[in-house]
C-alpha cells in the first residue's frame, strides 16, 4: 500500500492538482480502480475503503446532475480517493468539493494523460517496484538554488504536499552497496503509521533523502534520536550508513538548503571518518562542497595539483606532502616539518616551489589558496573513486 501524497512521485500524471480533502493525504491506497459506467444502472459495492478511483467521467459527458449523484455515492461510499481526468469536466461541482473536504476524500484532476497508464503507474507503485524513486528532477532543481520563490514552493509541494511546520532532511548514504535498504524502509513505513505520518523519504543518486516533520516543541538532537530509533526498527545496521542531518526550518521554499545541507554533511562524515555529522559541523565543508560542483574552480584546482604531481613525478620530490601535511598542522612549518621528519628550512624550500608552480609568488594569498586547494582536492579525490 502505498499513501494517497506519494501520487506525486508519478512523473508522467499530466497536471496534477489537489482540489479538495488535503486533510486526507495520509490515506492508504490498496489499489487503483477504474471507474467508467453509469452508476444509475449498477451498484457501487464493488468499490471498497482503500480504493483510489479512477475516471474520466465520460458515463456523464454533458450531464453535471449525474456526475455530482455518482461522485458523492462513490466518496459516502468510503473510497481512498478520487483522480478525475479533465477530459469532459474541467471543473467539478461545489458540492461534490464541498464533500470531499468534509469527508477528507482527496480529489484530484489530470490532465492528458492516458487513464490506463495512471492505473499501471498507480499500481506499480502499489506493489513497491518504484519505492522512492520519482523526486529526482524536484530534488535536482531545489538543490541547483536557481528557483524563484514560487517555483521552490511548488516543487516543495510535490515532495511534500501537507507543508506545514518545521522540519528537517536527513540523508542516508551507504558506505558500499546496499540494495536492501530502500525495501527496509518501505517495509517500516507500510507498518509503522507514525513514522510514515512524519516522513517523506525520496532515493537520489546513490543516497536516501528523508523529510523528516517535527512534532510541536521537538528540537533537532531528538529528530535525530528518532531517526536513529527508526533505523533500528527498520534493521537498518547503522554501521553500514553515513549520517547527514540539515538544520531544522519551516519555510518550504527553504527546502532546497535543508536538502544540500544534508547531503554535504553526509559527505563530510565520509571524508572525516565519522558516522554521523550535522550541517553545524560542516565548518569550511559547507563553503567548499558548493564549490566543489563550480566546473572553472575545480579546473583550477586539478591543474595546480597536476602542476604540484608533475614535478614531484620528474625530480623525484614530495610537494604534494608537504602541503597536505602543512594545511593539516594549521600553517605552522614547525610542526610539520616534525611530522615529515624534514628540517624547517626544507619545508620552506617546498613551499616556495608550491607557490611558484600555482603562479602566486609573493601573494599574501598563498596559504589560504593551499588551505582550499588541499580541502577541494579531497572531495574531488572523493568524487573520482565514485563518491556522490
Amino acid at each position: 500500500m502505498i499513501r494517497i501524497r506519494e501520487l506525486y512521485r508519478l512523473q508522467n500524471l499530466k497536471g496534477l492538482r489537489l482540489i479538495a480533502g488535503q486533510k486526507g493525504l495520509e490515506r492508504t491506497v490498496t489499489a487503483a480502480v477504474l471507474f467508467e459506467y453509469d452508476p444509475s444502472r449498477m451498484q457501487l459495492a464493488d468499490f471498497y475503503r482503500g480504493d483510489l478511483v479512477v475516471t474520466t467521467l465520460a458515463y456523464a459527458r454533458s450531464d453535471e446532475q449525474l456526475m455530482t449523484q455518482s461522485l458523492l455515492a462513490l466518496m459516502n461510499q468510503g473510497i481512498a480517493g478520487l483522480l478525475v481526468k479533465t477530459a469532459y469536466f474541467s471543473e467539478l461541482p461545489h458540492s461534490v468539493i464541498g464533500r470531499a473536504d468534509e469527508l477528507g476524500t482527496p480529489l484530484f484532476l489530470f490532465d492528458d494523460t492516458y487513464i490506463e497508464e495512471v492505473i499501471l503507474e498507480v499500481t506499480d507503485l502499489i506493489r513497491g517496484k518504484r519505492h522512492f524513486a520519482g523526486f529526482e528532477k524536484e530534488l535536482d532543481a531545489l538543490m541547483r538554488g536557481e528557483l524563484t520563490p514560487e517555483q521552490a514552493r511548488e516543487r516543495a509541494a510535490r515532495i511534500d504536499p501537507s507543508g506545514e511546520g518545521a522540519y528537517l532532511v536527513c540523508a542516508l548514504y551507504p558506505r558500499e552497496r546496499m540494495p536492501e535498504l530502500d525495501g527496509k524502509l518501505y517495509a517500516l513505513l507500510c507498518s509503522d503509521a507514525s513514522a510514515a505520518h512524519r516522513l517523506v523519504v525520496m532515493e537520489w543518486r546513490r543516497m536516501m533523502l528523508m523529510l523528516c516533520r517535527l512534532e510541536a516543541g521537538e528540537g533537532e538532537q531528538t529528530a535525530q534520536e528518532e531517526i536513529l530509533a527508526l533505523l533500528a526498527r527498520a534493521q537498518i545496521p547503522q554501521d553500514r550508513l553515513l549520517i547527514g542531518l540539515s538544520r531544522a526550518r519551516e519555510d518550504q521554499t527553504a527546502l532546497g538548503i535543508a536538502l544540500s545541507e544534508a547531503v554535504y554533511a553526509a559527505r563530510a562524515a565520509r571524508l572525516e571518518g565519522r558516522s554521523c555529522m550535522s550541517a553545524q559541523e560542516l565548518g569550511l565543508y559547507a563553503w567548499l562542497f558548493p564549490m566543489s560542483e563550480n566546473a572553472f574552480v575545480c579546473e583550477q584546482c586539478r591543474r595546480s595539483l597536476a602542476s604540484i604531481r608533475a614535478y614531484d613525478a620528474q625530480n623525484h620530490a614530495a610537494l604534494e606532502q608537504t602541503a597536505r601535511v602543512y594545511v593539516r598542522e594549521h600553517m605552522e612549518v614547525g610542526a610539520a616539518a616534525k611530522a615529515l621528519y624534514q628540517h624547517p628550512n626544507t619545508i620552506r624550500y617546498r613551499l616556495s616551489k608550491i607557490q611558484r608552480l600555482m603562479d602566486m609568488e609573493g601573494d599574501a594569498l598563498f596559504e589560504p589558496m593551499l588551505c582550499l586547494l588541499v580541502s577541494l582536492s579531497r572531495i574531488l579525490g572523493e568524487e573520482d573513486r565514485g563518491g556522490a
